[in-house]
């Protein structure tokens, strides 16, 4: 009896404990409905001091891990940086041609004094006044006034090279058929034709090669500059027809033996040897030679800074001017490529995408809103059209 009551004692202690216990549980909850507080914050502790748990996964990297780190700041968008430039395009200096001793220059231009002078009519297709005010009538005037260049610009209008259905039989007609810009660049090229004459094979075909990538320079210039709307297109295709000046003076009188010495095509290696053999390169010797013949100052030095293009923009330089030197240098060097033989789809050609050194300032200007609409222009059919008949007339 006693064990009974023992055990029954025990037994309503325990469920007494148990009552009192849950009781108080109930009492610290909050009432049905109400917010529940949240829980302290944790702090997380310092990777500094504190290494991960060998079970931890190991940190994501790069974007991942800034992601994973919502508490850290994002850092500021930085620029793209720019693809370096190849040493030895960084190491070039182009020397211009008054920075050349006296005596070289006088030297040079003594040189090509044996060169025919130009006919007036050069002059007169250059002149601001020419540019600024002339009227169909006036340039048929000038071109009729030299009947060899009025001959040989008839004969190109009614070449395949501009698919006319009709002949044109006068001057007149060729300038309302192909515009000002285009009869004036004709005739530019003829007279710089006329004005070098070769006196070997050798001097002949790199006379041909030099006129076959003006030629192309030349239609290529006129067609971007004119998608894009650069403002006077007259002067800058006039500026490429006169920046191969050089590069015909020199072919036509340096030695037989050094004309080996110049490379075709590439700008940076040309330029080099060509200063290294002349004492200026090539757009240089061109800057003399049209200052010689009494040119526009402002067209000589658009026509002498195209090919310096290959290097930065100068500080200050103004931003329409360099759009527009940009679109001439783009022309000529295709032009060289396309007179060199090379294989060129201007459709699908990827300006972006080119790694030769002459073309890595070329591709940091794409960035000047001017120059935005450029690769499009350059893949538009209308151009290949163009540049494809060019070709035509060579072979």
């Amino acid at each position: 009896m006693s064990l009974l009551f023992i055990a029954l004692a025990v037994l309503g202690a325990g469920l007494l404990t148990l009552w009192f216990f849950t009781s108080q549980r109930r009492a610290s909850l909050p009432p049905a409905g109400s917010a529940v507080p949240a829980a302290p914050a944790r702090v997380a502790p310092s990777t500094a001091s504190a290494p991960p748990a060998p079970s931890a996964r190991p940190a994501p990297s790069g974007l991942a891990r800034v992601s994973a780190e919502p508490a850290r700041q994002l850092p500021a968008a930085q620029p793209s940086v720019a693809a370096e430039v190849p040493p030895a395009l960084a190491a070039l200096n182009l020397r211009r041609a008054h920075e050349l001793p006296q005596e070289q220059r006088q030297a040079l231009v003594r040189t090509f004094r044996d060169i025919p002078r130009p006919p007036k009519l050069l002059q007169h297709l250059l002149s601001p006044a020419f540019f600024n005010a002339a009227s169909s009538r006036q340039l048929v005037e000038l071109i009729a006034s030299e009947p060899l260049i009025a001959s040989r610009v008839l004969a190109a209008v009614n070449s395949p090279r501009y698919g006319l259905s009709a002949a044109v039989s006068s001057v007149g007609q060729a300038v309302t058929y192909l515009g000002l810009n285009s009869v004036r660049a004709l005739c530019l090229q003829y007279i710089l034709t006329d004005a070098f004459k070769a006196d070997s094979p050798e001097r002949q075909q790199a006379l041909e090669a030099t006129w076959r990538a003006s030629a192309l320079a030349t239609e290529l210039a006129q067609q971007l500059a004119g998608r894009l709307n650069l403002p006077d297109i007259g002067p800058l295709v006039s500026a490429v027809v006169l920046s191969f000046l050089g590069r015909l003076g020199t072919a036509a009188v340096m030695p037989r033996a050094l004309l080996g010495r110049i490379p075709a095509r590439d700008l940076l290696q040309r330029a080099q040897a060509e200063q290294e053999l002349l004492g200026l390169c090539a757009s240089e010797v061109g800057r003399l030679l049209m200052a010689d013949w009494g040119l526009p100052e402002r067209i000589v030095a658009d026509a002498a800074d195209i090919d310096r293009q290959l290097l930065p923009d100068e500080p200050g330089a103004d931003p329409a001017r360099t759009a527009g030197l940009a679109v001439a240098y783009l022309s000529a060097r295709l032009g060289e490529r396309l007179a060199a033989g090379d294989r060129i789809d201007l459709l699908s050609f990827a300006l972006a995408s080119q790694t030769d050194a002459e073309c890595h300032h070329l591709r940091q200007r794409l960035a000047q809103p001017a120059l935005a609409g450029l690769p499009a222009a350059l893949n538009w059919p209308v151009v290949n059209a163009a540049i494809e008949r060019v070709q035509a007339t060579f072979r």
